[in-house]
């Protein structure tokens, strides 16, 4: 899997106001399959972390809103990791539309936390296969610093 992940998402009609454009909320929950599927393409999938008691919340998100998306529109939603150790986790995000017009810009920061809602480390395991997805590297053996992979193609 390349550093730069993409999604399709067909814009459907609970996506939309009355006035037939996505709602301004609805696009952290098209994030949330987005980053969903990167993970399970990573072959992470959140439910192997849960099972595994680990959680990643987010602690920080901005969305700069550039055009409106509308009902039945195929969105691209671009994901990109920007950070990644042992603790956190932050994605860059483009959407787009078919017609390659900038739909909206935004970015997510998640901890790695347990069941007590504490901060804990991401095992080596699921961290290297999430180093790996995003650098194509795996992670250094001790203590990795944050790696920051190509530029996304859309303004972050």
């Amino acid at each position: 899997m390349a550093s730069q992940f993409r999604h399709h998402h067909r814009v459907t009609y609970s996506d939309c106001t009355m006035g037939n454009h996505v709602y301004h909320a609805r696009y952290l929950d098209i994030l949330e399959a987005a980053r969903g599927e990167f993970f399970r393409a990573a072959g992470v999938p959140l439910a192997s972390l849960h099972e595994h008691e680990l959680f990643f919340p987010v602690v920080e998100s901005h969305l700069h809103h550039e055009a409106t998306a509308r009902y039945d529109d195929e969105l691209i939603i671009e994901v990109v990791v920007t950070e990644l150790d042992q603790q956190k986790i932050a994605f860059a995000y483009g959407i787009s539309n078919t017609r390659n017009q900038i739909i909206l810009s935004g970015l997510t920061r998640h901890i790695c936390i347990g069941p007590d809602g504490k901060p804990k480390p991401m095992p080596a395991e699921f961290f290297n296969q999430l180093s790996l997805a995003f650098t194509g590297k795996p992670a250094a053996p001790a203590a990795p610093p944050a790696r920051t992979p190509k530029s996304p193609s859309f303004p972050a």
